[in-house]
């Protein structure tokens, strides 16, 4: 991974699990992390672990249920390194419940975090990629978003299957775009969407549970 030194990645819910373990990697291959999460402790010590071991990190409290907290993560980035290069709109939750529990404040929860997160990470990253006409925007979602587990992930089965569509909407508008007239078709892994160089890509979901 060569190529990712020196880029400037954001990565949301990154106090653990896989966005934990995605900057940590990154950072060891000479990316700059900008991390964010809602445990200032948690977000606190990954930093602290990343440069100890000689990487470059810096963390903000951010809750992706809140636009203006998102605005103010890439906000930093751009401040603290010059852009942002990638996007990995990793935040998610996953409580498990039939939907005749009535757990109506969990569905909105999983809304929030699972589809307006992303959301909001989009909205606020793109227009620094379109300016600077490269980056990359990277969807996490899951298997369960072609796949529905019921009863029990029902709703959250829902937000992933969302997040593949805005993913893929995503792609097919800027590929429209006269800034972006050359926009590949090419299905790949995971389910990201790829602005480098005025090239949009789609990427095909793989598993996991973020």
């Amino acid at each position: 991974m060569s190529n990712i030194t020196d880029k400037v990645v954001v990565i949301t819910g990154a106090s653990s699990g896989i966005g934990e373990s995605t900057a940590k990697l990154l950072a060891e291959q000479g990316a700059k992390v900008v991390l964010g999460a809602r445990r200032s402790k948690k977000i606190d010590a990954v930093v602290q672990e990343i440069s100890a071991s000689g990487g470059k990190a810096i963390g903000l409290i951010t809750d992706v249920t809140k636009r203006a907290e998102v605005e103010a993560l890439i906000r930093k980035a751009v401040d603290s390194f010059g852009c942002v290069d990638v996007l990995v709109n990793n935040a998610g939750i996953m409580p498990i419940a039939p939907m005749a529990d009535l757990k109506v404040e969990e569905w909105d929860r999983q809304i929030d975090v699972n589809i307006k997160g992303l959301l909001y990470g989009v909205a606020a990253a793109l227009p620094h990629m379109q300016k600077q006409k490269s980056g990359h925007i990277i969807n996490i979602t899951s298997v369960f978003g072609i796949k529905v587990f019921a009863p029990g992930g029902t709703v959250y089965c829902a937000t992933k299957a969302a997040g593949r569509a805005l993913t893929e909407g995503l792609r097919i508008e800027l590929q429209r775009t006269p800034r972006f007239p050359h926009a590949s078709q090419r299905l790949r892994f995971s389910s990201s969407a790829l602005l480098r160089h005025g090239r949009f890509t789609a990427r095909r979901p793989y598993s996991n549970t973020a």
